[in-house]
């Protein structure tokens, strides 16, 4: 008779333990939401220096850049402060569908991961296109309108629990999956999509853009 009692107890002390971790990760897990999705054509950054080669003459090169505007409040007072780890993943569907060989729109595709900030509203992330890249892709001549660059772009947010946030440029994007998950709807190209740190703008807006996940080492 004591062991189904035993057995209970215990069943009963592991149910209590695991809704006990269940809700303190609720309660310290902050919400995300993806505010603005917004693509910009840049040109190269002049930066004044004593050593300087100058470009062919001509248009400045474009970048396009695609900021992202997101909040990430920490309610729960007890919960941490900082995010530990943080992936953005960015798909960028160009406009050139008319020039490709198999008569598909390209699909760039790219993550960065942050680290160290501190959770709140208003927060920036970014990446990048180079001009060499968008050039390959628009058969070496790139529009000089966004519209004529990019037909759309989705972003998701993940977490070490997966995606807690995704939107796209064009419409709300907020349901269980994205237009760039039809895979064979595109052309999909990866290792194009850059992080600001390996690009011309590093060193400029440096409060702006939340840090990079710095890379292991010494």
């Amino acid at each position: 008779m004591k062991k189904p009692l035993t057995h209970a107890l215990l069943l009963a002390a592991t149910i209590f333990c695991f809704s006990a971790s269940e809700s303190v990760r609720a309660q310290s897990s902050p919400e995300c939401e993806i505010k603005k999705v917004a693509p910009t054509l840049l040109p190269t950054p002049q930066i004044t220096s004593g050593y300087s080669k100058k470009a062919p003459q001509g248009q400045a090169p474009q970048w396009l850049e695609i900021d992202v505007d997101f909040d990430m409040p920490q309610d729960d007072r007890s919960g941490p402060k900082f995010c530990d780890d943080l992936t953005v993943n960015y798909y960028i569907l160009l406009s050139n569908k008319g020039i490709t060989e198999d008569g598909k729109a390209t699909l760039l595709t790219g993550s960065v991961s942050h680290a160290d900030f501190a959770y709140g509203k208003g927060l920036h992330v970014g990446a990048f296109v180079s001009p060499h890249t968008l050039s390959k892709f628009f058969d070496g001549k790139v529009p000089n309108s966004l519209g004529q660059v990019v037909q759309d772009i989705g972003v998701t947010i993940s977490d070490s629990s997966g995606v807690i946030a995704r939107k796209d440029f064009k419409s709300s994007g907020r349901g269980e999956k994205g237009w760039w998950d039809n895979t064979e709807d595109f052309t999909t190209v990866t290792g194009r999509v850059l992080a600001k740190d390996n690009t011309p703008f590093a060193h400029l807006s440096w409060d702006y853009y939340l840090p990079t996940k710095p890379k292991s080492g010494l």
